[in-house]
C-alpha cells in the first residue's frame, strides 16, 4: 500500500500545474481573431460597393466561414505553442492527442456536411415550393410555429446536431411560410421556433456531440446521463411548445408574456417535484403523509375489529 501511494504521489507530482490561461487565451484568441477577420473582410466588400463601412455591415457582408477557419487556425497554433513551451506534452504525444481530437470531431462534422448537402439538394429540387403549393391556403399559419417546433424536436433528436437541424429545416420552412403569409410577425415566430427546437436534441440525444463529450469527460454512464438530461429537457420542451409556440402563434398573448408564463409554471414544477439529495419532494411528502394517515386509520380499524372478534370468542 505504501508503494502504491508513493507511486501515485510521484505521478501527481510530475503533473504540470493547472494554469487558467491555458484555457482562456486560446478561446479569447479564437473569438477575437474571427471577429477582426470578419470586420476587415466585410469592410473590403463594402468599400467596393460604396456601402457605409459600419461594424454591422462589415460583419454581415463578410465571409464568415473563412474568418472562422482563420480564427481556429490561429487559436490552434497558439495552443500548440503554449503546450510545448510549458513542456506539458512532447511533440509525439501532442500529435497523438491532436489525431484523437480530429477523430472525435469527425462524426459531428460529417453530420453537418450531410445536413448542408441535404439542404442544398432540397433547394435545388424546390422542395419548399412543392410543399407550399400542396398546402395552399388550407393550413392556418397560426399553427405553423408549433408544427415547426415539433419537426425541429424530431430532427434534432435524430441527428444530434443543432446546426445540422438548422441546415435542414431553414431551407425547407422559410420559403413555405413566405408563400403562405405576408405577416412578418409570423416569420419571426416561425424562425424562433426553428432555432429553439434545434437545441432540444443537442442536449438529450444519445448521438449528440455534447452528450458524448459529457459522458467521456465525467465518466458518467450514458444511460444515467440521458436520464438526467431527459428529465429536464422533455418537460421544458413540452411546456415551451404549448405555452410558447402554440399559444403565442394563436395570438392569445404576446411573446414577452410567454416568458413570464413559462417561468411561473417551471417554478411551480420545481417547487412541487424538485427535491434536494436525500429529501423528498413536496409532492412526495404529501403522498407520504396521506398514505400514512390512510394506513394508520386502516390499522386502527383492523385492530378494533380484531378486539371485537377476541371478545366474542371469549364469551363463546
Amino acid at each position: 500500500a505504501v508503494v502504491s501511494t508513493q507511486s501515485t504521489g510521484e505521478k501527481e507530482g510530475n503533473r504540470p500545474p493547472a494554469r487558467w490561461y491555458n484555457a482562456i487565451l486560446p478561446l479569447v484568441t479564437l473569438v477575437t481573431v474571427s471577429i477582426v477577420q470578419m470586420y476587415f473582410d466585410g469592410k473590403s466588400v463594402d468599400e467596393e460597393n460604396n456601402i457605409p463601412a459600419t461594424f454591422l455591415n462589415c460583419v454581415s457582408h463578410s465571409n464568415s466561414i473563412n474568418s472562422l477557419i482563420i480564427g481556429t487556425s490561429v487559436s490552434l497554433l497558439l495552443t500548440l505553442i503554449m503546450i510545448m513551451s510549458q513542456r506539458i506534452l512532447g511533440l509525439s504525444k501532442l500529435l497523438e492527442h491532436f489525431v484523437e481530437g480530429v477523430k472525435g470531431m469527425s462524426e459531428p462534422v460529417m453530420i453537418l456536411v450531410l445536413a448542408w448537402g441535404l439542404g442544398i439538394a432540397m433547394s435545388d429540387i424546390h422542395t419548399s415550393q412543392y410543399i407550399a403549393l400542396a398546402l395552399g391556403d388550407s393550413m392556418p399559419v397560426e399553427f405553423f410555429p408549433a408544427i415547426v417546433c415539433l419537426i425541429g424536436y424530431a430532427m434534432s433528436y435524430a441527428s444530434g446536431s443543432a446546426l445540422g437541424t438548422q441546415g435542414i429545416i431553414f431551407p425547407l420552412v422559410v420559403p413555405v411560410i413566405v408563400h403562405l403569409t405576408d405577416d412578418e410577425e409570423v416569420y419571426m415566430k416561425t424562425i424562433a421556433a426553428a432555432c429553439s427546437s434545434s437545441v432540444f436534441g443537442n442536449l438529450c440525444s444519445p448521438i449528440a456531440d455534447t452528450t458524448i463529450a459529457g459522458v467521456l469527460f465525467t465518466g458518467c454512464p450514458m444511460l444515467d446521463h440521458l436520464k438526467v438530461m431527459s428529465t429536464f429537457c422533455i418537460p421544458l420542451g413540452i411546456i415551451s411548445l404549448i405555452l410558447g409556440d402554440l399559444l403565442v402563434g394563436l395570438n392569445l398573448y404576446p411573446s414577452w408574456a410567454s416568458y413570464i408564463v413559462v417561468f411561473l409554471l417551471l417554478a411551480s414544477v420545481y417547487l412541487v417535484f424538485g427535491r434536494r439529495p436525500g429529501r423528498q419532494s413536496l409532492l412526495g411528502q404529501l403522498v407520504t403523509r396521506t398514505d400514512g394517515r390512510f394506513f394508520s386509520n386502516s390499522s386502527l380499524d383492523t385492530s378494533e375489529e380484531n378486539e371485537k372478534l377476541r371478545l366474542i370468542q371469549d364469551k363463546m
